[in-house]
């Protein structure tokens, strides 16, 4: 997770009808939840419990993902290796006959 800037938070304030207030603070305290999951969550408890608009919630959506982006092309990285332990190869629990 990376820290947003005073720049990238704007970006997120400038579509209509966001309120810039609720989308500053919010995005301000985004690592606290320490997922993205998590600050998905603490996001949407907080856009009921106060009533915020569509637009505010998209907005502090998009802020979210965007710090959270650099983690999940991480984990996608370490999944693929994962997935494909040896790269260019054949890979199989079973040994292979030679013919």
């Amino acid at each position: 997770m990376h820290s947003l800037s005073i720049n990238e938070i704007e970006n997120f304030t400038s579509n209509r009808g966001v309120n810039k207030e609720y989308v500053e603070d919010f995005l301000d305290t985004v690592g606290q939840a320490g997922t993205e999951d998590g600050a998905l969550l603490n996001l949407y408890y907080d856009a009921r419990l106060y009533n915020w608009n569509i637009s505010t919630v998209r907005a502090i959506e998009a802020g979210i993902k965007s710090a959270y982006a650099k983690e999940a092309a991480n984990a996608q990285a370490v999944e693929k290796e994962i997935l494909t332990p040896l790269p260019g190869g054949h890979y199989s629990l079973w040994p292979q006959r030679n013919r």
